[in-house]
């Protein structure tokens, strides 16, 4: 008897594994070609409320600046053309590469637990085997969170400095690179008071003379 349980619990994980598969595998072919206008994701963090969410300003990979795509990547995921989705360079001023991101941001519900975790990591190598990586970049600019209801870095510097990114100053740029950290607490005004969006500006900062 136990050991029928067992076989079932197996089945069991192993059909919700290929259903995951499949979920993550028909997104990403829809995101290899298209710029949805809304995530599970956005649904969730709003409640369920769509009239909340503001709509990302999406922006080509090569009408952003520069400094401030590699001020992001330097923080958040320095080893991001080197690894296949998964990366064990873990360190406190980073928890999630970026396309872990960016399976949470367009395929998940926010969520602070070891599932979600994991499931990051699979839909991670998954889709990178779908996707590139100039398109799985291009995808994190345009729509990981970056304030309530905030996504992408357009939206961003409209919402925070009322400009278009070209016009941003060498220290608003680092600021928006440093509060991806904790967006939902830590405003660019307010980075100072989150230890680690401090610690990644200050290195922002050193590097980035």
């Amino acid at each position: 008897m136990i050991v029928n349980f067992l076989k079932r619990l197996v089945y069991l994980i192993l059909g919700l594994h290929f259903v995951f598969a499949v979920y993550i595998g028909l997104g990403t072919l829809y995101i290899k070609w298209a710029n949805p206008t809304l995530s599970p994701y956005m649904i969730a963090r709003a409640n369920f409320d769509v009239s909340k969410i503001i709509t990302p300003q999406f922006r080509p990979l090569s009408s952003i600046p520069t400094d401030l795509t590699t001020a992001i990547m330097g923080v958040e995921d320095p080893d991001f053309y080197f690894h296949n989705g998964y990366s064990s360079h873990k360190t406190p001023l980073m928890n999630a590469n970026i396309s872990q991101k960016v399976v949470r941001n367009m395929f998940l519900i926010p969520h602070n637990n070891n599932l979600g975790a994991y499931l990051e990591c699979i839909g991670a190598v998954e889709m990178e085997c779908l996707l590139g990586k100039e398109r799985i970049f291009e995808v994190f600019m345009n729509y990981v969170e970056w304030g309530d209801n905030v996504y992408g870095i357009g939206e961003a510097a409209d919402y925070y400095y009322k400009k278009d990114l070209q016009y941003l100053s060498r220290t608003q740029k680092l600021k928006l690179a440093s509060v991806l950290a904790n967006p939902i607490e830590v405003e660019p005004a307010t980075y100072r008071k989150d230890k680690i969006s401090e610690a990644r500006f200050n290195l922002l900062n050193s590097f980035m003379n």
